[in-house]
């Protein structure tokens, strides 16, 4: 089942105390994308839904949805070290 978009946001926004050091680093990087990039980039990997049911969702193109993915999977890449390395 689907969240709605405000349950999406809580998703990214309420971590426990006890959450590792990592995953508190992506947490601020998410919120650093674009709400339709950021959007689009759970939908796909946290939800795992097919671009056509993200489609259907959020009523954008397929393709619209894919660059909107690329764009935040790139901006992550900036934002976040490369696993192993200190920084």
């Amino acid at each position: 089942m689907v969240r709605g978009s405000d349950e999406l946001e809580q998703a990214f926004i309420e971590l426990p105390e006890s959450a590792p050091a990592d995953l508190e680093e992506i947490q601020r990087a998410l919120q650093q994308l674009p709400a339709d990039q950021r959007e689009a980039f759970v939908l796909k990997y946290v939800e795992e839904l097919s671009y056509e049911e993200m489609s259907a969702l959020v009523r954008a193109s397929e393709s619209a949805l894919k660059m909107r993915v690329k764009r935040a999977c790139d901006r992550l890449r900036e934002l976040l070290p490369e696993p192993g390395r200190v920084s």
